[in-house]
């Protein structure tokens, strides 16, 4: 057969499939519009309303914007802290109360709660990382833990769970909501939210931002490395006629060392002079502005560093005791061996 006959042939069956094809959509078209001149006819569907739960009003707009900042404010943060930070404020638009609480050896530790300093029942915030709980007690704590499944419902699920109560402001919330978080699929802290005044708990959202929670500080590491590299970067362009910056090694990732922490700077048991450095050199690659003009006025502790620094303080004390390390490394690193430009941070070893 020759090349036109084959071409001959392969038209006839490319016009044939066109022909089936066209008649099909012919089908399908004439389908539709008798579907839609039905549909003018029922005029019940005028008095259709929508489900309250689909409704988007105002007040679900004004959710839907709650969420997304929540979210937003997670995943953007650059270090632990203020992912932490976003976390609880993020979980707080929709509670009343929220807290989180880490596993540290056999107790769970609070880090740090909101919503506690405007409830008004005896307790503030920032006396929540005061908190301890024995991880053996029958707590809810221990409960969702070990179960890796929420809880939510009334208080005093568990026989210990008065301990909780006593401790948060020594009055029982209407309504709870208790979660496990998870860091590299491991569950190592605990998400606490409760309700008082009928304010109802958005488990729903809840849980959205812890989930986002949990995802950010797994890919926090590689956040890190990367926003140190490009500010590095940035660094040393603004030095006038600074060379070309040599390789340098990537910064301490945040993986979880055991079952009982949260993600720290990956860094030896026995090494936290180590981590003293990692975390203060973060406040000064992360402030640069900030630290240039505390040196020159010997002001570090004041603004927005002073809340940083305390911060930073936290978080090598959830690691090491000896603060002494890391009292030194504050004043060699970001005062420049300069221990009065810290005036006002109450130095405890030195």
């Amino acid at each position: 057969m020759g090349n036109e006959a084959i071409k001959g042939v392969i038209d006839k069956i490319l016009n044939e499939k066109r022909s089936l094809i066209q008649l099909k959509i012919d089908k399908v078209k004439n389908n539709i519009s008798a579907q839609l001149e039905q549909l003018k006819e029922l005029k019940e569907l005028a008095q259709v309303k929508i489900p309250a739960g689909l409704d988007m009003g105002a007040g679900a707009t004004e959710q839907v914007g709650s969420i997304h900042r929540a979210i937003m404010k997670v995943s953007t943060a650059d270090n632990q802290l203020n992912l932490i930070n976003s976390l609880l404020e993020g979980l707080n638009y929709f509670c009343t109360r929220a807290a989180l609480f880490l596993i540290k050896g056999d107790k769970l530790v609070g880090w740090k709660g909101t919503g506690f300093s405007n409830h008004g029942v005896g307790i503030k915030d920032e006396e929540v990382k005061k908190i301890f709980f024995s991880y053996s007690a029958n707590t809810v704590f221990k409960r969702v833990l070990e179960t890796k499944e929420s809880y939510s419902g009334a208080p005093l699920s568990e026989p210990d769970d008065h301990l909780i109560f006593s401790r948060l402001g020594g009055k029982n919330p209407q309504m709870i909501y208790v979660l496990p978080f998870f860091v590299k699929g491991k569950p190592q802290a605990v998400i606490y939210t409760d309700s008082f005044g009928g304010k109802a708990i958005g488990k729903k959202e809840v849980e959205m931002v812890s989930i986002v929670g949990e995802m950010s500080l797994d890919l926090l590491p590689l956040r890190q490395k990367m926003l140190s590299r490009v500010r590095t970067r940035e660094f040393v362009e603004e030095e006038p006629g600074a060379p070309s910056p040599a390789p340098s090694p990537a910064p301490a990732e945040e993986y979880p060392g055991d079952d009982n922490e949260i993600t720290l700077p990956s860094v030896k048991e026995s090494d936290p002079e180590r981590l003293a450095r990692v975390i203060i050199n973060d406040i000064v690659l992360y402030n640069k502005k900030q630290v240039e003009e505390g040196r020159q006025k010997r002001v570090l502790f004041k603004g927005p560093l002073e809340v940083t620094i305390m911060q930073a303080k936290e978080l090598y004390l959830i690691k090491y005791n000896d603060l002494s390390i890391f009292e030194r490394q504050l004043v060699k690193q970001l005062a420049k061996g300069d221990k009065d430009a810290l005036r006002g941070f109450k130095f405890e070893t030195l």
